[in-house]
């Protein structure tokens, strides 16, 4: 099921089900969003794309389609 991670309030609660850290002070949105996202990435790879992109997957553009590619290597 695609999951919209739109801002912080959404990227705290991800985290809570990840047992991932809370955000540090000063931290902006993106960089928490970025350490979330790599945290995730190991263990639920479309996930962790859809908090980095802030959008479920059924909403990504192709630019997104292929970033996620281009992280796992595949290049064209």
């Amino acid at each position: 099921m695609p999951m919209n991670f739109p801002d912080m309030k959404s990227l705290i609660s991800a985290a809570k089900v990840w047992k991932f850290r809370k955000p540090i002070e000063g931290e902006t949105e993106q960089e928490y969003r970025s350490a979330l996202a790599d945290y995730v990435t190991p263990k639920d790879l479309i996930e962790s794309h859809e908090i980095r992109n802030k959008v479920g997957w059924n909403l990504w553009s192709k630019e997104q389609e292929r970033g996620l590619l281009k992280r796992r290597g595949f290049n064209f």
